[in-house]
This record gives structure tokens, sequence and C-alpha cells, in this order.
């Protein structure tokens, strides 16, 4: 209950780090999309950017926010990767959010992932603040020069965007749509909000594979 009630409690972030866990075009696309959105809104609303951090600087300094980008695959190799940057944080009070790249409309296995990412900050008290499951699948990437806001990105730019306000206020996904009029109800008990592409899965499987095919 502790560690629920601290993510409630909004927070400026100064610095946010961000990785990807593994590395890959997609879950990188993903960072990028959130970088850029938060930059954006920061823009926007005249406030100050928050510093990003690179965790491989041996002076990275106190990171007041972190966010993962991981994929529904989340093995051990996964979570000790994780563990190893949360470890770095101590009592800092580091808020960790995370965007969950799901294979399918199937979510369990990101259920999981969060399950686990949850239980690492709790094991380290730190505040677990939830975030984003993109059911996707593989080669999101494809989408980069597609508008953010047009009929492909569009699910995904406006679960991102939430993540975005949760960020921008320093607490959990679900106390920042609360703070900001929004739909809380669209927050699973995990503390993810979980969206699915526009159209219906095959048809979204050829778009993709065709994008992809262009981009290469």
């Amino acid at each position: 209950m502790e560690t629920t009630a601290r993510s409630d409690v909004p927070k400026t972030l100064q610095t946010i780090a961000y990785a990807s866990i593994p590395e890959s075009a997609d879950l990188e696309f993903l960072l990028w999309d959130l970088q850029d959105a938060i930059a954006a809104y920061a823009q926007l609303s005249g406030t100050a950017l928050p510093r990003s951090v690179d965790l491989e600087a041996d002076d990275a300094g106190v990171v007041d926010g972190m966010v993962f980008a991981v994929d529904d695959a989340f093995d051990d190799e996964a979570i000790i990767a994780v563990e190893q940057i949360l470890d770095r944080f101590g009592d800092t009070e580091t808020r960790v959010y995370a965007v969950v790249l799901a294979e399918s409309e199937d979510t369990e296995r990101a259920h999981e992932t969060a399950l686990r990412l949850r239980r690492a900050c709790r094991l380290r008290d730190l505040p677990w603040c939830g975030g984003v499951v993109i059911c996707a699948g593989s080669g999101i990437a494809a989408l980069r020069h597609s508008p953010r806001m047009g009929l492909l990105r569009r699910p995904f730019s406006e679960a991102m965007d939430k993540l975005v306000g949760a960020v921008r206020m320093g607490c959990s996904i679900e106390h920042a749509q609360l703070l900001g009029g929004g739909d809380a109800d669209s927050v699973d008990a995990d503390g993810m909000v979980r969206v699915k592409p526009a159209v219906p899965a095959p048809i979204w499987r050829a778009i993709i594979k065709r994008l992809g095919a262009h981009a290469q």
C-alpha cells in the first residue's frame, strides 16, 4: 500500500532515463515516440523539458523517472537487466514506468511482464507507476513516418499521451488520469493502459508487412 500511495504523489521529474530491453527497432521507436511527445507537450505548455539521463555514464546522478520499453517475451535475462538498473536507484523515489509491446491482443504475457516489473519495484521500495501495453506485435517501427494522429498510429498515440501525462505529473498513470479528469477506468489492475490497432488483426499485419517492405 505504501508504494502505491507514493506513486500517487505528484513529483516534478527533472531527469528521466530510458532503456529498451532488449534493444530493438520496435522498442526504440516506442521510446522515441514517447520522448518526442514529452518534448512537444513541454514546448506547448512552456514548461521545462526533463533532462534525459545516460545510464551508462559514470556521472548519471539522480534519476527522477525511469521508463522501460520491453516486449512480452520477458525472460529471466530481461528481468535481470531491469533489476540491475533498478538496483542503482536505492531509495531515491525514482518513478518507474513501462511500455510493453505485446505480440497479440491476448495480453496474458503482457500481464505477467507488468507483474514482474511491479514486483521488482516493490522489492526495492520504488514507486511503480504503470504504463501502456501496445498490442501491435513486431514491425511497429514501420509507422515512424506515418502521421501520429492518423488512422494507424492514433490509438497508440492516445495511449502514449496518457503516459506522457503521468510522466509530466510524476505520478502513476491511473492517478494522472484522475487528476486530469480523464478515464481512469482504462487503467487495469497492473496500472497499465492496453491498446490495440484500429483495424482488424489480419489487415494490421498486412499493412505492417507492406510498410516494412517499403522501408527496406
